[in-house]
């Protein structure tokens, strides 16, 4: 191999390795302009997880929604614990329940109030009850939500 071919091949992959990093660079460029610095921030920090034993109304109808609990149920919230995750999130809820009885609590179609197990309520997503029956007509319950 003469020394014109080598030289030009030295020059050919400088030029293509050149060429592909300005690319890169001006995809970095873009993409910068377009969602901002604060777009890439979702991409490397983790959210936090919100724990709370005061919880406000947000937080109440959230427990509410992924327990399955009928909407008319008067609750107090007693402690409240989200932990965000890729695509794995989970949620703890306390609550203090008044009603007549379980099946006067819960949406029996989506949540059977006996099971202490995990219970799949919607595809991927799950839940743990405790219940415990202080006095008539009060209940205390302790969920565990998470999706896979």
């Amino acid at each position: 191999m003469n020394k014109e071919s080598q030289s030009n091949k030295v020059l050919i992959v400088a030029l293509v390795t050149g060429g592909c990093l300005v690319l890169l660079c001006g995809a970095v460029v873009i993409l910068f302009v377009v969602f901002g610095f604060a777009g890439f921030s979702s991409f490397t920090a983790e959210e936090t997880p919100v724990e709370t034993t005061t919880l406000n109304a947000a937080q109440l109808e959230q427990c509410r929604e992924v327990m399955a609990i009928q909407p008319d149920v008067e609750l107090e919230g007693e402690y409240y614990l989200y932990t965000p995750g890729f695509l794995d999130d989970s949620m703890e809820c306390h609550l203090q329940a008044r009603a007549d009885g379980l099946e006067d609590v819960f949406d029996t179609a989506v949540i059977d109030p006996s099971l202490t197990t995990d219970q799949e309520i919607a595809p991927g997503r799950h839940l743990r009850l405790k219940i415990e029956r202080i006095e008539q007509g009060l209940y205390r319950i302790e969920g565990y939500w998470y999706q896979t």
